[in-house]
Order: structure tokens, then C-alpha cells, then sequence
């Protein structure tokens, strides 16, 4: 562009249209030509404000900085119009970036130059600070603009995002929160009305139920619904450990302590400190462990089995039984001291038989359930189906036996979802007996004849048959004591001679 040409553009431009055209020729000589491709950034926000661009040719974009990950496009500059200009006054950074959009050619005056021209002639300053006021104008109303934008951004993510909470917390709810207990029948709603009011308080909680009833479940929603929902849920089942292993697994032990014992480790107690601790088949703790458990409840300390220092820990118990309170207490299978201590807040978990209006509903959130995990699609029984469950005349096994044979229905399709009486299996169809046994007698008809037939094919010694049944000796001993069993013939001759 030849000089005659960059007059004539200095000529039409707004804050220089006062000047002589002297003063022109002084800025065009003290200037630079330049041209750049587009998206090269002329100006970078944060630069000092050292020069002034004239757009000779082009558009450029102006970009306000709003926050640290994004900007806004405030204004597009073209042929004759200035960028730069808002930093020569404050001699302030650059509070912009400005773009070229496309190929542009400029013309770079130095600050003091512009400067110097401008005030020498106080029409063209006045100018100067108008177009200034007018470019504030334009920012603060484009940043009011984005900060409305934004904040309607901001409403709509927080409307999705609470929708989504709500739904994250159904979820839960269904899962591990007083829902997950299924059942609208009037047994089912006492149920959770107690465990709800459970959650309010830190009492110690005694679940009395069949297995299979959904006590762990319940445990689970009360330790959620409570004050300790941020802090640990440890589930125990005393049933599967010997005396001494109980011990370990509940309090922790010393490296040494015994065999196998290769270092240090804490115990459930201390897993669970500040949260909830799970007590399952309470009725079959050993009595010893029991009376550790309730000095452990009554001053919150205990010792790591091998060590002598003191710990403690706060934890609240919420313990659990198949076996009756009464029968429990009768037979010596829970210290009277401890039930005291444990049976603050009871809750009786009726069984499925004495709930069977809530079979469908237990079968459609099973079947839900089962073909999430498996991702397909839900199982459909038909009112038939349906019909023989709640006519089914037991369920042993309660929930737990309902929802293995959803699972089985699940392992046996063949294309289609839906599921007739027929599809059944046979011992839901044709039912149980009228006379079946409760299944506590069951199960402990089945443990008497298990420990019976140990000791006779050792010969009636009980150190092999405990081997042979991975009990402890001691826990043999106790269980053929607590149930009853005879020892064989030929080893009470044994030891009457």
C-alpha cells in the first residue's frame, strides 16, 4: 500500500479524522506496515500496551477473556477501525486478544507517537475518548451478556445434575436404602417403618429372622439411613470361623499369636470404627468370643488376640439371628448378659410365607436386577406363573430361595421372556409338603446326623472328626454338646474300660 493510500485510511478514521495532514504523515512515517495470515494473534491479552494497530486491510475479532477456560467474542474489527486502543490511556496489560479472522495488513504506531498526535489537538483527544467510552460500553455489556449466558448454563447443569441426583439416590435407596426391602404388604411396611426409626438412633440392633429374609439387607439400610453412613459397614458371619479364628477375624491379633500368624493385623472392630459393625448367626459365637464382644460393648475397648494393650474403637452392632430369642436363651446359645445388651431395638423380619402378597412385586425387582448384570432383557411371568409362587405352600429358603430360582429361570431360557407356570421349576410347581420341617429344626437335624456320622467313621475320635469337618476341636465339642449327639457305641466302650 503506497503512502497516498495509507493517508486516505488514517483520513477516514474516527479518532483521526481531526488531525492535519502533517500529523498523519508524521504517524504513517513513524509506523510499520505489516501483514499477517489468518488466525495469527495480534494481540495478546496481558502484553503491555506499547502500540496501537490501524486494520488497513482484513478483520480481526476482539475476544474478552471471561474465565480461565474459555472467551467471548466481544467485537469484529475492520478497514479503519483501531485495536489497541483501550490500553494507551491506563497504560495497563491488555485486557483482550484480538485475531486476525482472516488475512489482514495493519499499521503499527508506537504508544507515544498516537499519543503525542492525539493530544495536540484536543478535538481529536475528545474523539479518542469517546470511541474509549464507547468500546467500555460495548465490553461490560458483552460481559453482561456472557455472565447472563453462563449463569442460564449454569441453572440448566444444575437442574440436570439434580435430576440425576434424585435418580443416583432412588437408585441407592433401592439398593442399599430402606427400599431395597421390596414389599407394599402391611408386614413388609412395619418392617421398614422400624428400621427407619432405627437409622434416628446409635441403640445396638438385634434382626431376629429366618435365613434368607433379607437381614443383612436391612443392616445395610439402617447403617445407611443413620448418622454412620460416611463411615464403614463390616459384615461377620460368626458361623464360619472356629473359636480361635473369630477371635483374630473380630479383634485382630499379634504377629506370633499362633500359627500362621506372620504379622500384625487388625480385627473387624477396627475396620469399623465409626461405622457399623454386622453381627450375623450371632447364636452360633462362641460363648467365650461372646463374652469378649460384650465387655467390647459395654466400655468400647478390647485386645488384639497375643497383645496385652488396650485399644478401642466406637462402633455400634447391629447383630442378627435365625434362631429364635427364647430358643436362643434356652438352649445357652447367647449369654443372657449379652441379649441384654444387644436386644435394645428388636426387629422381627417375618417370613416370605407370612408376606406372599409381595411375591410379584420380590419376583419383577429380582428379575430387574438379574438382567441388569447380565444385560438383557428382564424376565416377564405371567399371572399364572405368578399364582403358583404365592400358592407355593412354604419357602424355606425365603427371598433368597425365590430369587435363586429367578436365576435359574434366567440360566434356562430359550429365546423367549416370558415365563409360564410350566417354565417352573418342579419343586416350585408341585410345593412342599404341608408337615416340612421349620428350617431351623431342619438345619439342626442336618448338623446332628453330619457330626454323627464323622464321629462313627473315626471311630469316635473327636480330634479326626473335627480335622475331617475343618471345625476346631473345641467348636466340635460345643456343637455336640449344644445339639445333643450321641457318641458311637464302640467309643463309650472305649472309655469305660
Amino acid at each position: 500500500m503506497d503512502r497516498l493510500a495509507l493517508l486516505e485510511v488514517l483520513r477516514r478514521t474516527r479518532v483521526l479524522q481531526r488531525l492535519p495532514l502533517g500529523a498523519l504523515d508524521r504517524l504513517v512515517s513513524q509506523g510499520r506496515v505489516e501483514t499477517f495470515p489468518a488466525g495469527t494473534v495480534l494481540i495478546e491479552e496481558g502484553d503491555a500496551g506499547e502500540d496501537v494497530l490501524l486494520l488497513l486491510a482484513g478483520r480481526a475479532a476482539v475476544r474478552l477473556a471471561l474465565s480461565e477456560e474459555e472467551g467471548r467474542v466481544v467485537a469484529l474489527r475492520g478497514v479503519g477501525e483501531l485495536v489497541g486502543e483501550m490500553a494507551l490511556v491506563d497504560e495497563l496489560p491488555r485486557s483482550a486478544t484480538v485475531t486476525a479472522e482472516e488475512p489482514v495488513t495493519t499499521l503499527r504506531i508506537p504508544r507515544i507517537a498516537f499519543l503525542e498526535a492525539i493530544g495536540a489537538y484536543p478535538r481529536a483527544a475528545l474523539d479518542l475518548l469517546r470511541v474509549l467510552s464507547l468500546r467500555l460500553r460495548d465490553s461490560d455489556a458483552a460481559q453482561i451478556e456472557a455472565l447472563r449466558a453462563k449463569a442460564e448454563q449454569l441453572a440448566t447443569t444444575n437442574r440436570r445434575l439434580s435430576r440425576e441426583n434424585r435418580h443416583l439416590r432412588q437408585a441407592v435407596d433401592r439398593r442399599f436404602g430402606f427400599e431395597a426391602f421390596v414389599g407394599s404388604s402391611a408386614a413388609a411396611e412395619r418392617v421398614r417403618t422400624k428400621a427407619r426409626q432405627a437409622a434416628e438412633s446409635d441403640l445396638p440392633v438385634l434382626l431376629v429372622g429366618e435365613t434368607g429374609t433379607g437381614k443383612e439387607l436391612l443392616a445395610r439400610a439402617i447403617h445407611s439411613g443413620g448418622a454412620r453412613a460416611a463411615r464403614p459397614f463390616v459384615a461377620l458371619n460368626c458361623a464360619l470361623f472356629s473359636e480361635a479364628l473369630l477371635e483374630s477375624e473380630l479383634f485382630g491379633h499379634a504377629r506370633g499369636s499362633f500359627t500362621g500368624a506372620s504379622a500384625n493385623k487388625p480385627g473387624l472392630v477396627e475396620a469399623a470404627d465409626g461405622g457399623t459393625l454386622f453381627l450375623d448367626e450371632l447364636a452360633d459365637m462362641p460363648r467365650p468370643i461372646q463374652a469378649a464382644l460384650l465387655r467390647f460393648l459395654e466400655l468400647g475397648e478390647f485386645r488384639r488376640l497375643g497383645e496385652n494393650e488396650v485399644r478401642h474403637a466406637a462402633v455400634r452392632i447391629i447383630a442378627a439371628t435365625s434362631l429364635g430369642v427364647d430358643e436362643a436363651l434356652a438352649s445357652g446359645r447367647v449369654r443372657r448378659d449379652l441379649h441384654y445388651r444387644l436386644d435394645v431395638f428388636r426387629i422381627e423380619i417375618p417370613p416370605l410365607r407370612e408376606r406372599r402378597g409381595d411375591i410379584p412385586e420380590l419376583v419383577a425387582e429380582i428379575a430387574a436386577e438379574v438382567a441388569a448384570r447380565l444385560e438383557c432383557a428382564p424376565l416377564r411371568f405371567t399371572a399364572g406363573a405368578l399364582a403358583v409362587l404365592e400358592r407355593r405352600s412354604s419357602f424355606d429358603g425365603n427371598v433368597r430361595q425365590l430369587r435363586n430360582e429367578v436365576e435359574r429361570l434366567y440360566a434356562m431360557r430359550e429365546g423367549g421372556a416370558r415365563v409360564e407356570a410350566r417354565d417352573l421349576s418342579e419343586s416350585m410347581r408341585s410345593g412342599s409338603p404341608t408337615a416340612t420341617p421349620r428350617y431351623a429344626d431342619a438345619l439342626r437335624a442336618f448338623k446332628q446326623s453330619l457330626l454323627q456320622e464323622a464321629l462313627v467313621r473315626n471311630g469316635g475320635n473327636r480330634s479326626a472328626a473335627a480335622r475331617e469337618l475343618g471345625l476346631h476341636p473345641s467348636n466340635l465339642m460345643r456343637m455336640i454338646r449344644d445339639l445333643g449327639v450321641e457318641m458311637p457305641s464302640a467309643a463309650r466302650g472305649s472309655e469305660k474300660r
